[in-house]
């Protein structure tokens, strides 16, 4: 082996060693991003689940399997239960997103869903739901409002807003 060869491998290997290592730091932040749209995707689902479904839905953070859930009320025998919802599978938080760190509101207000979740009926109305989930300098909050069929994402403040209903007649646009 000459010197000439020794610096061609270390410069090939420090070539490859700079293409992977960006690839590896941005894994987390994919992951993130992942996570985000797949608890939006429930959030969506549980929507959908009020508007078209006879039964009562629910929405939950497990602290201590760090999952959220969407969930069904069944009866058995005469027992009801929640139980997952077989369309949407619950979506694992990742191990390094702590828990102090994923927050659920109704109206506002924080909710804890460790005892019951947070529950519509269809036909009647729903409260806003939001999920605020914070990592590393990220703050992601998944808002539902009431009204909506879809949740709306805000990353870092940039994202689209809530769309308000307005009662065009009490603005003065209605029709004459």
């Amino acid at each position: 082996i000459t010197l000439l060869e020794m610096i061609v491998v270390i410069i090939i290997m420090g070539l490859m060693a700079s293409m992977i290592v960006p690839r590896l730091g941005g894994t987390r932040n994919r992951e993130f991003n992942l996570t985000v749209d797949k608890v939006s995707d429930v959030m969506l689902m549980f929507a959908h689940r009020v508007s078209t479904s006879n039964r009562p839905v629910g929405l939950r953070f497990d602290n201590a399997t760090k999952t959220f859930e969407l969930l069904i009320k069944r009866e058995h025998e005469g027992e009801y239960y929640w139980d997952n919802d077989p369309l949407a599978p619950p979506v694992t938080i990742p191990t390094w997103i702590d828990n102090d760190n994923v927050y659920l509101y109704t109206d506002g207000e924080l909710a804890d869903t460790s005892q019951w979740p947070i529950t519509a009926i269809p036909g009647e109305s729903r409260p806003l739901i939001e999920t605020v989930i914070h990592w590393d300098d990220h703050i992601v909050n998944i808002s539902l409002p009431a009204h909506a069929m879809g949740p709306s994402v805000m990353m870092d403040g940039i994202g689209e807003p809530i769309l308000i209903p307005i009662d065009l007649d009490a603005e003065g646009r209605g029709r004459d």
